[in-house]
């Protein structure tokens, strides 16, 4: 059977990207013996790209001596399986320090049962079908398309269970993670994971075959490979983030990304910075500073950076207004009682630009606009004064301590006026 050439060319290219990304894991493990994340990786990597090779229609249409297709088809089918079910473990190590040791023992316990148990009810399911080579398709008769067909849904549903688990480790994972080339490769392989779900799926329609027309596709099909050519790239792509994106040709593709980020970070800073602008007309640095305009796609990263920089500018300047008069509006607020952080951050520039428009300046200020020390980055620095500015224009509390002020001062809102 010689199978067209896009799905070999599909099958093998993707076959070579896991190969070289298990043989690239597999030398962090001999670096670093303790690596069992990469040691994992590498098991995954290697069986992906075993089966790969096995399922082309090529390698398929090569074995034809007795029931080697057959066989062929089979141990295809259980690289995968076994590749797949070592992502779990991975979740599992990814979940950081257990707060119960003895239940994640009992469900890594479990789960490697699960990794035996699931290719031997494969192996049981598929003989059992008695399947037969009829050249481009292998085909059952009778009642033994059930097996065959259970064969397929036990293949695919473990693999979804498999991603799934894997995918919401890797969502939670890239939540908590710094902005920067770690988070990337976080979110491409959860990317990756969702793309392996549909993968999966993707053998529905040989349980649609095999219970209608008893007969089964040798190997993948072209579809089938696309999907695998990009879930291999996406997994690649972000386990390695932090290894090509270092590099100048990394930077260099990468670079879309971060100017898209900084652009949707400048978009979201324009409430907070217009309130202070509103006030401090003097914080916008150069003429093509000023709110309402986004920045060229290009230029998005420096314009994010000098409007952190004119926020910063402008907290400083208020310093002199925010006193005991706003640490008293703060504390008798009784919505403001829990706020803390990002939210306590915009709650006391929100009363400090009152003051200052008013011209209430403070003889001492013991509170200072800035209460959190810079996160140290730009990145870090952008999501913090996200926080802010989505605390200044929403939260109910901080509007309560705008309020307070305003009523003290007898002032209309600089929030309403922004």
């Amino acid at each position: 059977m010689s199978g067209p050439a896009p799905a070999d060319l599909a099958a093998y290219g993707s076959a070579a990207l896991f190969l070289a990304f298990a043989g690239q894991r597999l030398t962090a493990v001999r670096r670093n013996r303790g690596d069992q994340v990469s040691l994992y990786a590498g098991g995954f990597a290697l069986c992906m790209g075993g089966g790969l090779v096995a399922l082309a229609p090529s390698t398929l249409a090569a074995v034809s001596i007795g029931s080697s297709r057959e066989a062929t088809l089979l141990l295809g089918d259980l690289l995968k399986t076994g590749g797949v079910g070592l992502l779990v473990l991975i979740g599992l190590l990814l979940q950081g320090p257990p707060g119960d040791p003895a239940a994640v023992r009992a469900r890594l316990r479990r789960w490697t049962a699960g990794l035996v148990c699931v290719p031997l009810c494969l192996t049981l399911l598929f003989w059992s079908s008695r399947i037969s080579d009829r050249g481009e398709q292998f085909v059952v008769s009778g009642w033994h398309r059930l097996p065959l067909a259970g064969y397929n849904l036990l293949f695919g549903g473990w693999s979804v269970c498999c991603l799934v688990v894997l995918g919401s480790v890797l969502a939670r994972q890239a939540r908590w993670v710094d902005p920067g080339l770690k988070r990337t490769g976080l979110r491409l392989m959860t990317l990756a994971a969702a793309v392996g779900v549909a993968w999966s799926c993707w053998t529905l329609d040989d349980v649609r075959d095999v219970l209608l027309y008893a007969e089964q596709k040798g190997g993948e099909d072209t579809v089938s490979d696309a999907i695998g050519v990009l879930c291999a790239a996406l997994t690649v792509s972000g386990a390695t983030a932090t290894v090509w994106g270092g590099t100048r040709w990394g930077a260099r593709l990468t670079a879309p990304v971060r100017w898209w980020q900084a652009r949707r970070r400048y978009a979201a800073l324009e409430p907070l910075w217009a309130a202070l602008h509103l006030v401090m007309p003097q914080i916008a640095l150069g003429e093509g500073a000023g709110g309402g305009r986004r920045p060229a796609l290009r230029d998005a990263e420096f314009a994010l950076y000098r409007r952190i920089i004119e926020i910063r500018d402008g907290q400083l300047a208020l310093r002199p207004y925010a006193g005991e008069q706003v640490a008293a509006w703060v504390a008798q607020t009784p919505a403001a009682t829990t706020l803390a952080g990002a939210e306590l951050e915009a709650a006391t520039l929100a009363a400090a630009l009152e003051a200052a428009r008013a011209g209430q300046r403070c003889r001492t200020a013991t509170v200072t606009a800035v209460p959190e020390p810079g996160p140290g980055t730009v990145d870090a620095e952008a999501e913090w004064l996200i926080r802010v500015a989505t605390a200044f224009a929403g939260c109910p509390a901080v509007a309560a301590v705008r309020g307070r002020a305003v009523a003290a001062l007898g002032t209309e809102p600089v929030a309403d006026r922004a």
